[in-house]
């Protein structure tokens, strides 16, 4: 019974305890773009772009309400008529009730049975509808391939960059993001955790089988390193409702549900996370488990319990690969419904009235032969030691639940290491930057997760940068001839303003600022100005400024030529007469007036 998803996690934790501060490590020196100046500080800005957001959380909706609609009967009526009057329900894809896909390729087939292993309320059928033709789940996955396949190829032209472990880290954000839309879509209530639960499982296998995909097609074994690493970040227990609290919400992802708890668990992953000697996490915790009777028992209920469901599950899908499908219904509805087999096997009377409703639905041929195993099972149910009608002896159940629960540590201790990198992660929203995400994309500056083409980090554009400098040529001569003010005057009206003015025309920054970014001013002097900027902006600049002063030479040409000189030396002249006339007047004047004075 012990699931391959707890060993296939137990191995990647396997390889991360080699160097577990290396293993998720983001490193700036291989990054092609990040901020920050250190390992410390390193941010990488990331945008889950709005058609990618769209898919997740079209995909979260619309599985929260395949199920809400498909387990009805598990729900108050005015909450599922208040589903059924969402617009979302006239399009959802038809979902067969049955364990057994039906349909689809391998890979969906696939998909579709780990989730009715894993959850109790994911049916074959619900989830290869999903996942099929018309289900969103299907976009999900498609989006997992796209973009892994992106990031494939453009790591090997980056330089050491590992592209799929931020792909990886930043649609598996999202995903747990996308628990919002499922909550908002199912009705709160004691279920509601439960249909959380498996909606947020559905979801991370989706993501499994788009990542299995992408790297299956380039051909990277699962031994493949990279993979081990992005493989690592979609993690159950960053997707899961109380993340961590695997028991909790019926998933049995891991084998069997975790519902007794174990002392200890926190520093045993913290063990398993932190540099060696690394613990045997399934050794240690069969040993926690047969310390504590209570614990035990609770373990070794559960591994019943899972091998009940699972010799069920069993007869349900062969009697409906017979053609049994009403037959079993019953029998679904037992599987599916949250605590019915274990409250059926807590006490003699309700084992009786468990066994009695198998036998009622009881298919005909081999699905009969199967179920009998259960049945027989129940008669011979031992209280004290469950495991025992399976031909399990109390260690070796314990040792099953120890295996279990020890895929789940796995995770626990595979997301303390995968939290530093989950944090260099820069998540934008387009308001950041005045031209908004796409500029900052279009710019080499963000990883762009999109459904869209365009690659996910764009090659950056390296542009020169030219220099302008202009002067005023015989400054100190001039200035000592025309005097300070009259050459302050000239220089602000004739030299400062128009270059400035015609600057300006070529500003393409930040609408708020006087200086835009086009074109930078990096010095004012006394009689020159200098420009830095684009170099087909430089050269522009340049022309406008000629063309100013070409302007203003034509200017002076018109007020300063021969005949305006001739009527300013005329008008000089005639000023001059006028005041040596009024001088030589007065003198007159006054010395006739001394003549005049008696002696």
């Amino acid at each position: 019974m012990p699931s391959h998803v707890a060993a296939r996690r137990l191995e990647i934790l396997a390889a991360a305890q080699a160097d577990p501060q290396a293993f998720l490590r983001l490193d700036p020196a291989r990054l092609r773009f990040s901020l920050g100046t250190s390992l410390a500080d390193v941010s990488v800005p990331v945008q889950l772009h709005p058609d990618a957001r769209a898919i997740v959380g079209g995909a979260a909706a619309q599985l929260a309400l395949l199920l809400a609609t498909h387990h009805r009967r598990l729900l108050p009526a005015d909450e599922v008529d208040r589903l059924l009057l969402r617009e979302e329900c006239a399009h959802l894809p038809p979902a067969s009730p049955t364990l057994e896909p039906g349909h689809g390729g391998p890979d969906l087939r696939a998909a579709a049975r780990l989730a009715s292993a894993a959850h109790p309320a994911l049916p074959g059928g619900l989830v290869a509808a999903w996942l099929g033709k018309g289900g969103k789940g299907r976009s999900l996955v498609a989006l997992w391939i796209e973009l892994l396949r992106r990031a494939l190829e453009e790591m090997d032209g980056a330089r050491g960059e590992e592209t799929p472990v931020i792909v990886a880290a930043g649609l598996a954000a999202g995903m747990a993001a996308a628990e919002a839309e499922v909550r908002e879509v199912l009705p709160a209530g004691p279920l509601s955790r439960h249909l959380q639960t498996a909606a947020m499982t559905g979801l991370w296998i989706s993501g499994r089988t788009g990542l299995d995909r992408a790297f299956r097609a380039a051909g990277r074994a699962e031994s493949d390193p990279l993979r081990l690493r992005t493989e690592a970040l979609l993690s159950p227990a960053l997707l899961l409702p109380g993340r961590g609290a695997a028991g909790a919400g019926g998933s049995a992802i891991y084998g069997c549900e975790l519902t007794a708890g174990v002392p200890g668990l926190d520093e045993l992953v913290a063990r398993a996370a932190g540099r060696g000697p690394h613990p045997a996490l399934a050794a240690e915790l069969g040993t926690l488990l047969g310390a504590d009777g209570a614990l035990a028992g609770r373990a070794e209920l559960a591994v019943a319990l899972g091998h009940l469901r699972a010799g069920i599950a069993a007869a349900v899908l062969r009697a409906e690969g017979l053609g049994q499908v009403d037959r079993v219904a019953p029998l679904r509805e037992l599987l599916a419904t949250p605590g019915l087999l274990a409250a059926g096997v807590a006490d003699e009377g309700p084992r009786q009235a468990l066994a009695r409703q198998l036998a009622a639905a009881a298919p005909a041929g081999e699905a009969g032969t199967l179920l009998e195993r259960a049945l027989r099972a129940l008669r011979d149910w031992r209280p004290r030691e469950p495991a025992a009608v399976f031909g399990l002896s109390r260690t070796a159940a314990r040792s099953e639940y120890a295996e279990a629960l020890a895929g789940h540590a796995a995770d626990l201790a595979l997301e303390r290491l995968a939290a530093p990198c989950r944090r260099a992660l820069s998540f934008r929203t387009g308001r950041e930057a005045e031209g908004g995400a796409d500029a900052e994309w279009e710019a080499g500056r963000l990883y762009r997760l999109s459904a869209g083409p365009g690659p996910i980090l764009r090659a950056a554009e390296v542009r020169p940068v030219a220099h302008l400098f202009a002067d005023v040529k015989d400054f100190t001569r001039r200035t000592s001839l025309l005097g300070q003010a009259a050459m302050a005057d000239f220089l602000r009206r004739e030299f400062y303003l128009p270059i400035l003015a015609a600057a300006k025309e070529h500003f393409a920054g930040m609408s708020h600022l006087a200086d835009r970014g086009g074109v930078q001013v990096n010095n004012l002097l006394g009689d020159a100005i200098s420009f830095s900027g684009r170099i087909e902006g430089m050269v522009q600049l340049a022309q406008g400024i000629r063309r100013a002063f070409e302007a203003y030479a034509a200017r002076l040409r018109r007020e300063v030529n021969a005949e305006v000189v001739r009527h300013q030396l005329a008008g000089i002249d005639r000023q001059h007469a006028a005041a040596v006339a009024a001088t030589a007047a007065a003198r007159a004047d006054a010395l006739a007036a001394a003549e005049r004075e008696p002696p």
